[in-house]
C-alpha cells in the first residue's frame, strides 16, 4: 500500500513535526482489527449506496461510520469527518490528531487544519476544489455529530445536498464473520464484568460505587478498547427509575440491585443487563422477572432472518399479555449494538425491534433485547442478552443464565 499523503487546509503554518519521516514511520502502526479485503468490502456497498442516491460523495461525521470505513478512532470529540467517494477516501482532523489518524486509519489522504480554523468551511471550500461546482453530497441530517451549519456552506459552494438515509450505518446493521468475533470476545468479557459486580454485591457493607468500580476493572483487565457507556448499578428504589446509576450509597440487605454493562473488543460491543437480589424477591419483583425472563425467551424463539420487527415485537407483545398499570416497560424489544463510540453503544441506525418497524431481520444483525420492567419508583429487574439473528432464531452473545441472581 502506498504511504498516506498528508494535505494541509487553510493558511496556519503546519506543525514542525509533521514530517515526511513521521509519515512513514506512523503510518499504521496500531494495525487494523480487519482485514484489508473487508474494508475494501464495506467501501463498495457505499459506493453502491452513493449510486442508488444520485450521490458524488457522502461526508460521514459519525465517529464509530468512519472507523468501520477507515479505521481511525481516538478519545477527541470535535467533528472529524470522512469523505467517501469512488476516488476518494479523505479523513479531516485537526493538526493535534495527526498522530491518531496516522496510527490507527488507512485513509488515502488525511486532511488537517489549525484547530483554530473553521474546519467546516474548510472542508466546504475543499470538497467544491475536488467534485466540482454541482456536485452532489450525501450528509445525514439527523447524525447528532452533523453540524447543521455545513449545509449552508455547502450550498453557497454550488454543491446539492442529499440525505443519506443512514447509508453506512444501515450497512454497518449486518455483521461479518469477524465483525461476530468481535461481539463474542466483547460478550466474554462483559460476563467478567457482571461476575466482578456479584461478587462485591456479596461483601457486607459494600457500596454501589464500588460495586461499578470492581466490574469497570474487570472490563478493563480483559479488553482492547473501553465501551462508549459506563457500568451502571441502580439499587433499590433507584432501579425503579430508568437509567439510574450509582451514587455512592451504601447497600442493604435485602435490596435488589439491576446491573447493565458492555466489555469491548475494538469497540464492538456486547451489552448485557442482569438483577441481583439479597434475599427473596418479593411479589412484585416475582412479576418483573416473569415478564423479563418471558419477554426474552419469545424474541430468542421469533428473532429469526425474514420475520419483520413489527411482527416479532407483536408476538412477544402477545406473550406479554396486559400489563398492570404500575409497571413501567418501554415497548423495545431489540435495538442494533456492534461497533459503538461514546456516548453510548446505540450508535447505529435507528432500527429497532418493535410494532412500528415493518423491515425485516436478516442473518447477521446484532441486537441487545433489553428485557427491563419496573416497578415505578420502586424497583426494577432486567434480564438481557446481546443476540445474533440467523436462520433459526437469537442466537446468544453473552454468557450466563438469564436469571436473576439470589446472594
Amino acid at each position: 500500500m502506498a504511504s498516506t499523503e498528508l494535505v494541509r487546509l487553510g493558511h496556519s503554518p503546519a506543525p514542525p513535526w509533521v514530517t515526511q519521516d513521521a509519515v512513514q514511520s506512523l503510518s499504521l502502526r496500531e494495525g487494523l482489527p480487519f482485514e484489508r479485503h473487508e474494508y475494501e468490502l464495506r467501501k463498495r456497498r457505499v459506493f453502491e449506496g452513493l449510486e442508488r442516491l444520485g450521490a458524488d460523495a457522502i461526508v460521514v461525521f459519525r465517529p464509530s461510520s468512519a472507523e468501520y470505513l477507515c479505521g481511525y478512532h481516538t478519545i477527541e470529540t470535535v467533528p472529524q469527518p470522512l469523505i467517501v467517494a469512488p476516488s476518494l477516501l479523505q479523513l479531516l482532523v485537526p493538526d493535534p490528531e495527526v498522530g491518531r489518524a496516522l496510527v490507527s486509519s488507512n485513509a488515502e489522504e488525511i486532511l488537517f487544519c489549525s484547530q483554530f480554523d473553521d474546519a467546516l468551511s474548510l472542508l466546504a471550500e475543499h470538497l467544491e476544489r475536488e467534485l466540482g461546482a454541482g456536485a452532489t453530497v450525501a450528509i445525514e441530517p439527523l447524525d447528532p455529530k452533523m453540524p447543521h451549519a455545513f449545509v449552508t456552506m455547502l450550498l453557497g459552494r454550488g454543491l446539492r445536498v442529499v440525505q443519506g438515509d443512514f447509508l453506512v450505518e444501515r450497512i454497518r446493521l449486518v455483521l461479518s464473520e469477524a465483525e461476530v468475533s468481535c461481539m463474542e470476545r466483547a460478550g466474554r468479557i462483559t460476563g467478567s464484568g457482571i461476575a466482578a459486580a456479584v461478587e462485591a454485591l456479596a461483601s457486607p457493607g459494600v457500596t454501589d460505587s464500588a460495586v461499578a468500580a470492581a466490574a469497570r476493572a474487570a472490563l478493563a483487565r480483559e479488553a482492547n478498547s473501553g465501551a462508549p457507556l459506563g457500568v451502571i448499578v441502580a439499587t433499590g428504589r433507584r432501579a425503579g427509575v430508568v437509567h439510574s446509576n450509582w451514587n455512592g450509597s451504601t447497600l442493604a440487605g435485602g435490596t435488589t440491585t439491576f446491573l447493565e454493562m458492555s466489555g469491548a473488543h475494538h469497540r464492538y460491543c456486547a451489552p448485557l443487563m442482569r438483577t441481583v437480589a439479597q434475599g427473596p424477591l418479593n411479589k412484585r419483583n416475582r412479576r418483573l422477572a416473569e415478564l423479563s425472563h418471558l419477554m426474552l425467551e419469545v424474541v430468542l424463539e421469533e428473532a429469526r432472518a425474514g420475520a419483520t420487527c413489527s411482527d416479532v415485537a407483536t408476538k412477544a407483545l402477545d406473550h406479554l399479555g396486559p400489563l398492570e398499570d404500575w409497571i413501567a416497560f418501554h415497548f423495545t424489544f431489540g435495538y442494533p449494538v456492534g461497533l459503538a463510540h461514546s456516548p453510548t453503544w446505540m450508535d447505529g441506525a435507528p432500527f429497532f425491534i418493535t410494532q412500528d418497524n415493518p423491515r425485516p431481520l436478516e442473518s447477521g444483525m446484532a441486537f441487545h433485547v433489553p428485557a427491563s420492567f419496573r416497578a415505578f419508583g420502586e424497583s426494577g429487574v432486567g434480564l438481557s442478552h446481546t443476540i445474533l439473528v440467523t436462520e433459526q432464531g437469537g442466537r446468544v452473545l453473552t454468557p450466563g443464565p438469564a436469571e436473576v441472581i439470589e446472594l
